[in-house]
């Protein structure tokens, strides 16, 4: 690739929204930046406006309503009428789209993006795609098709190849789902994916020529402060504080396994997460009182309690192997204990084990005392975190590596 000066990067989920995706790209946004690289993002995401490089496309109005009732829903309110309310709009919304919306839940979003394609009169060497949800590449393809220029996909969760929780209608779509994968697999110069597994599944369901292919590593930023307060923590006081932050999903990330392998009272759960996942929680575990639940906070707020209030982080492997639960790189950065519960054999995580001593992987089958003494060995390596390895396999700059744009 010849050396580029101007990039734009495509995608609906951007700051201040809060996800792993958004996370990572705007450590990358600000890493092309000092490299005094011209960027701009076109987002679906609503920004307050501090910077001009960012920018909005969509209906205002309409995303700060849904925003605000997803905000509410994922709150659990005082009323048990506003609950009940909010509980069943939710429900409506999410069945309308799940029945008939394409791509997904965006779709709007991408009329929005193909009403204004010909307004966006962005200069740029290189268009970057960013998902999910996948709307984000039908906006670069709508944005990019009479320009022509260089295009890299940065691949999340997968859209056609998921296997449970779909991004859409499977019955209805099925066919344009893979129609349309395939052809934007085929004009990128680039593909990206978070892990190996997910690479290697795609290559071979849409014979993806190798050359294009990468895997650019789930990134977060390493903070010596954070770790320094982790490495001051007690980790002799009893009970076992466990944090979980994130939402959980039926058919794809379910706390049934994990909590009847930690069954015991020398562990207290802090869920950090929304009232469906607190459901799911509850209709699991018998004993409640070593459970307790939080709203979901903001990602500065959440790293600051990680390290300060807790012993060890909870990490719930998906069902999918194409998935790997970004969150857990986010855990291991900050280089707390980190436990993942892996659900399937060959679960992502399991590429990250014998690089990372603050990791614990357990399963089904392994027994609490096992964990319990897995776990002490963990808490005496808290001081020996590879800082460095991170930094060169997890970072930004990894994957602007890849990117090849110096």
């Amino acid at each position: 690739m010849n050396k580029v000066k101007k990039v734009l990067i495509v995608t609906h989920q951007f700051v201040p929204h809060q996800s792993p995706r958004t996370t990572r790209w705007k450590l990358i946004y600000d890493d092309l930046k000092r490299e005094g690289i011209e960027v701009h993002v076109v987002t679906g995401t609503p920004q307050n406006g501090s910077d001009s490089n960012i920018i909005y496309i969509g209906n205002k109005k309409a995303s700060k309503v849904v925003k605000n009732l997803r905000d509410q829903s994922n709150v659990h309110q005082k009323s048990f009428f506003k609950n009940l309310v909010l509980r069943l709009l939710k429900k409506i919304y999410r069945f309308f789209y799940k029945a008939f919306a394409w791509p997904d839940y965006t779709m709007f979003w991408v009329f929005s993006i193909w009403r204004n394609r010909k307004n966006i009169n962005l200069d740029y060497d290189l268009i970057i795609s960013v998902s999910l949800p996948f709307s984000s590449h039908i906006a670069a393809y709508l944005i990019n098709k009479k320009r022509g220029k260089e295009w890299i996909m940065d691949i999340g969760d997968p859209f056609s190849l998921k296997i449970n929780a779909y991004e859409n209608n499977k019955y209805l779509y099925k066919s344009l789902n893979y129609f349309v994968e395939n052809k934007f697999y085929k004009l990128a110069s680039k593909i990206i994916f978070t892990h190996k597994q997910a690479l290697e599944v795609h290559k071979n369901f849409f014979k993806i020529n190798s050359k294009k292919l990468f895997v650019g590593n789930p990134i977060s930023l390493f903070d010596n402060n954070l770790y320094k307060i982790a490495k001051d923590y007690d980790y002799s006081v009893r009970p076992i504080e466990f944090g979980y932050f994130g939402i959980l999903t039926k058919g794809v990330r379910s706390p049934i396994n994990v909590l009847e392998v930690l069954d015991t009272e020398k562990i207290n759960f802090n869920w950090y997460t929304n009232p469906d996942s607190k459901k799911m929680i509850e209709d699991t575990v018998v004993k409640k009182e070593n459970h307790s639940f939080f709203d979901i906070v903001p990602r500065e707020k959440a790293l600051d309690k990680m390290v300060a209030n807790l012993h060890c982080l909870l990490s719930i492997g998906n069902l999918n192997p194409t998935q790997l639960p970004s969150k857990v790189i986010e855990y291991l950065s900050t280089g707390k204990p980190v436990v993942h519960f892996a659900e399937i054999e060959d679960d992502p995580v399991y590429d990250l084990k014998d690089f990372f001593n603050n990791l614990l992987i357990i399963t089904k089958k392994d027994n609490l005392l096992n964990i319990e003494n897995s776990l002490d060995k963990l808490f005496s390596s808290v001081g020996e975190f590879d800082e460095n390895y991170f930094k060169n396999n997890y970072s930004s700059k990894a994957v602007i590596k890849l990117l090849e744009v110096f």
